[in-house]
């Protein structure tokens, strides 16, 4: 099975964060801090899940869910949206962008961790 978990995060203390929070699940984490280096990476590595920042400098965290979900090698990949925006239009733009969860920043981590565990059981059953 599939443990990996790709985070993508430009601030390197929100980064190291999730990727903490994403090995104490007990799920292997690969790291970009922009959303080119993220495709990237989803493309070659082909991870169980990614973990997509909204606001990242270049390409923006919608437009990296956008082209995920129109390729055939990464559109099943569930994509967990976060962001610092609390405004209810970002989360309904990162699920129109094909997101198929959005958490705000900073985490809850309880919620983070069912989110997580839920969209990697969704990801194993597909």
């Amino acid at each position: 099975m599939n443990s990996r978990v790709l985070v993508i995060e430009d601030h390197p203390m929100d980064r190291e964060l999730v990727v903490e929070l994403v090995m104490q699940e007990g799920y292997a984490a690969l790291e970009a801090d922009s959303a080119e280096a993220g495709l990237g990476l989803a493309f070659a590595e082909r991870p169980a899940l990614i973990l997509m920042d909204l606001q990242l400098p270049r390409m923006s965290g919608y437009e990296a869910i956008r082209r995920l979900k129109a390729h055939p090698t990464t559109a099943h990949i569930p994509v967990l949206a976060l962001t610092a925006s609390v405004v209810g239009a970002g989360i309904r733009k990162a699920g129109e962008a094909g997101a198929d969860a959005c958490l705000v920043k900073p985490l809850d981590t309880s919620n983070f961790r069912e989110t997580l565990h839920r969209l990697l059981a969704g990801s194993a059953a597909a």
